[in-house]
């Protein structure tokens, strides 16, 4: 059995290399063989059955003007013959056969059982054929009203063969007439499908050198569908590698100043120059800078490390946010003495992972403390979070584009912080938006549904 599974899998890794064309022929080819070996078989068996009843059927008609005329018809064209035993005196006594050798003869080699049998039994009829003289006879065996004889009506298989072998060759005309139709469909249906697949093909091939190319096949099923999905593909894969690019300049722009700044001052200070008038002073600078590239790299990591994560798709649980949101009030509170953290928080769960919620709602919280005048708001429900502040609004060229990499509003620092925080959203099935009131800005999180 394994053998077998071996090699009908060998066979099948062997199809599927082939081309699609390649593939139908050989499916062609086994169909048919299918035809010829099974088909051809069942088609005779049930024409043979067909034609052996229609037979029977002449046979009987042939009896009833013997039967119920009481006349014997004498040789027609198409021999059937008709013998009439009778058991009184055990003898045949009427016949349209020209010599009574060939009654016994028939008698002997074909019906001399049946007849018997039907004379020992109740039985009227027996229908049966046989071979005389490498022919074959069908017969039926009748007894005649309820007297002491029996109609013994026989005719050759001439006919029944020559019948099967018409309707067979008609059957056979038809059946590969079929075929021919049906494989030249199937070739036609496959030359429309390489088509695309060819274009399709292409249309990789230049994504992956990079060459500029359209996709264009004017079909809605899964080919049509396939190819949309590419053309998706690619346009995606073009604002990546344009995000990537911006991403690549503004990461190389933002940390060269700190690192120029760094280096300067601290060739002044090799120098024993201080450009701020004493060491401490020029020092600071240096560390603040320092400090600027660090939470820069911190930031750039982070997000790389949520892009990781959001491949992964690992188990999301769930947390009670309105304790995390209080500590992070709490801490708000000391830091940012001039300003008002107000408060509405209903005492419920948030899908996902407190350490990284705790990094959004910090960063949109630290971002509104940047413009806020004066109030900062959170409120807090169902699969729903808003934090509000006071400040001035979100200019509207930059409001669709906010949550992207590197956008930074009038006072924003570094362009990763709003970034992180719709990576987070997204990742645990929730959205983020920015929403302009009359006064002040609005941060919404809400549950996708």
């Amino acid at each position: 059995m394994k053998k077998i599974i071996r090699k009908l899998t060998s066979y099948l890794s062997f199809f599927k290399k082939l081309s699609l064309v390649q593939q139908l022929i050989v499916v062609l080819c086994f169909v048919g063989l299918l035809l010829v070996a099974v088909l051809m078989p069942i088609v005779d068996y049930n024409l043979t059955s067909i034609v052996d009843k229609q037979m029977y059927e002449t046979l009987t008609i042939s009896q009833y003007s013997i039967i119920y005329n009481n006349t014997m018809p004498y040789r027609q064209e198409k021999e059937v013959y008709h013998i009439i035993y009778d058991t009184s005196n055990n003898t045949f006594t009427e016949y349209n056969i020209g010599k009574v050798q060939t009654v016994y003869d028939f008698y002997s080699y074909l019906f001399r059982d049946d007849l018997y049998r039907i004379i020992q039994t109740d039985q009227d009829v027996i229908k049966n054929k046989g071979e005389y003289q490498s022919d074959t006879y069908y017969y039926i065996i009748k007894r005649m009203n309820n007297t002491s004889k029996y109609l013994i009506s026989l005719v050759d298989s001439d006919y029944s063969a020559s019948l099967i072998a018409s309707l067979r060759n008609q059957i056979i005309y038809i059946q590969y007439g079929f075929f021919i139709i049906f494989a030249l469909v199937m070739i036609l249906w496959v030359l429309t499908l390489i088509s695309p697949l060819k274009k399709i093909k292409n249309y990789i091939d230049n994504i992956k050198e990079r060459k500029d190319s359209d996709l264009i096949i004017n079909r809605e099923d899964e080919i049509g569908i396939v190819s949309k999905a590419l053309v998706e593909m690619k346009e995606d894969l073009d604002k990546q590698e344009s995000i990537k690019e911006e991403m690549i300049h503004n990461i190389s722009h933002d940390l060269k100043t700190p690192i120029a700044l760094i280096q300067t001052y601290a060739q002044s200070i090799k120098d024993d120059v201080y450009p701020y008038g004493d060491k401490d002073s020029s020092i600071d600078v240096i560390l603040e800078n320092a400090d600027r590239l660090e939470h820069k790299v911190k930031s750039f990591l982070y997000l790389n490390r949520l892009d990781y994560l959001q491949g992964e798709g690992n188990e999301i649980g769930s947390f009670a946010i309105k304790e995390l949101i209080e500590k992070i009030v709490l801490q708000m509170d000391l830091m940012k003495p001039d300003i008002h953290l107000k408060t509405e928080l209903e005492d419920v769960q948030f899908d996902g992972d407190e350490e990284h919620w705790r990094v959004a709602i910090e960063n949109i919280i630290e971002n509104a403390s940047r413009y806020a005048k004066g109030l900062i708001q959170i409120t807090l429900k169902d699969g729903y979070l808003e934090i509000y502040n006071d400040g001035e609004n979100i200019d509207e060229a930059t409001l669709p584009y906010l949550f992207d990499p590197y956008v930074k509003g009038v006072k924003g620092q570094f362009g990763l912080g709003l970034s992180i925080v719709s990576k987070i959203a997204s990742m645990f099935q929730y959205s983020v938006t920015a929403k302009n009131h009359d006064i002040g800005v609005s941060f919404i999180f809400q549950k996708k549904k």
